[in-house]
């Protein structure tokens, strides 16, 4: 079901010359629909698997929603296990720790499962639910490589599952607003979309401090190698700095990327690219690691006329703004939840002066070529969404397809590992749909 009523590019441009745009969108935008409400007893039993920094942020997130109770949590690091044990523990005394998720699978007082791995442990742990009839929130990206993804999302179907994946642009009420825009056609014949990522901190780099207390006893080094492609003697610079190696993760693609692709997806609706190059290489951050941590990406897409490019680099915080997204169309452009006009037309250009002039009336300095947006998110246009968890947890209970379902999940995964792939084969790879891999 729609969430907003259309809102035409005409319409989008006289509204934003008399400078009311916001609350124009606003009011044909909407609030969401509201979905059914469980009754008092409804109680949807939640399994955490993976309890360590993303983990626990989503262990809070999900004890503040609703008509929820952690029945179940597990991990391979003791310490993390505990902690999360004794959180639970101050609301439900009878939470249950777990060493080995099969186990959580089991218990059939769990009905939804939040999974918090490394990447490479998404699929086993996803699939795994979704045969023992559990609903399933994962955290991006969905998979490690494209088989898995595949798999993971026909037992999700096979099933009759619900799965979120951990976007939250998704819910995020300025996305909306530049996906409203996009539709009203504002923007024009889009042929560029440029996303970035910068950072410049040791944990930025995923260099994460490793505790102290660490090691084999506290550590189950099986439990966590599961299905990685290499059985590798004990690490803890694997264990506590998966991303920095391949076995594990998907490097920037699968970290940094897939949550801006995710975005700018669900504003274009984009797809899965036809083709992807990226390059890059270790250049900075010399200790153990596999990942490059500098990473440029271009994925095109010839039917749209259009190319996606990603670049990011792990040794400068570009100015402390970590995450780009512009989009670039033939009559208008977006960045940072502004919108500017491209002066191509008689019209757009007697907007641009229009507004120029207004500024002028206030007693600002404006320069004649200076750019001014034409419309500017702010939190005061009104919109509002249920979080991306209290949407999974809501759709658990309709079974409606959440925002970052299945279909979109298995798009993020296939878009980020055909750079991963492309970067390591150093070649331009072209997805084939009907094969459904890369060639």
């Amino acid at each position: 079901m729609s969430l907003c009523k259309k809102i035409t590019r005409r319409e989008f441009i006289e509204k934003s010359t008399l400078g009311t745009v916001g609350l124009t969108i606003a009011s044909t935008f909407g609030a969401p629909v509201l979905l059914a409400n469980p009754s008092p007893s409804d109680v949807i039993g939640i399994g955490m698997i993976g309890i360590g920094i993303r983990g626990s942020s989503l262990l809070r997130q999900i004890m503040n929603v609703s008509r929820t109770q952690v029945r179940g949590v597990c991990d391979a690091y003791t310490p993390y296990l505990e902690r999360a044990a004794k959180t639970v523990k101050s609301v439900n005394s009878n939470v249950i720790s777990y060493v080995d998720y099969r186990d959580l699978m089991r218990n059939k007082d769990i009905d939804a499962v939040i999974i918090a791995t490394p990447d490479h442990l998404h699929a086993p742990v996803s699939i795994a639910a979704a045969e023992a009839g559990k609903d399933i929130y994962v955290e991006k990206p969905l998979t490690r490589t494209i088989p898995e993804a595949i798999n993971l999302v026909n037992a999700v179907k096979k099933n009759k599952r619900v799965l979120q994946l951990g976007h939250g642009a998704r819910s995020s009420p300025s996305n909306w607003r530049a996906r409203e825009i996009y539709k009203s056609g504002m923007f024009g014949h889009v042929t560029l979309v440029r996303t970035s990522m910068f950072r410049n901190t040791a944990g930025g780099a995923w260099v994460y401090n490793i505790p102290p207390e660490a090691g084999s006893d506290n550590v189950d080094w099986r439990r966590f190698l599961e299905n990685a492609p290499e059985k590798r003697d004990f690490d803890l610079d694997r264990f506590f700095r998966w991303r920095k190696y391949w076995d594990y993760g998907t490097g920037v693609a699968g970290d940094m990327f897939s949550h801006s692709y995710d975005a700018v997806n669900f504003i274009l609706d984009l797809g899965i690219p036809k083709t992807c190059v990226a390059n890059g290489g270790v250049y900075y951050w010399k200790e153990k690691r596999e990942v490059p941590d500098v990473f440029n990406a271009v994925w095109d897409y010839p039917d749209r006329g259009l190319a996606l490019t990603f670049n990011s680099t792990f040794s400068n915080s570009s100015e402390g703004v970590e995450t780009g997204t512009q989009i670039f169309g033939d009559k208008a452009s977006y960045t940072r939840g502004k919108v500017f006009l491209e002066p191509s037309t008689e019209r757009n250009r007697e907007i641009i002066e229009k507004l120029r002039e207004e500024r002028r009336k206030k007693g600002e300095e404006i320069e004649s070529g200076e750019t001014i947006p034409v419309y500017t998110y702010t939190k005061e246009d009104g919109l509002y969404f249920t979080s991306h968890m209290q949407n999974f947890i809501d759709c658990v209970r309709t079974r409606e397809k959440p925002r970052c379902h299945e279909d979109v999940a298995l798009e993020e995964a296939v878009t980020c590992i055909m750079s991963v792939i492309a970067y390591k084969e150093g070649r331009r790879v072209t997805w084939d749909p009907v094969k459904q891999e890369v060639v």
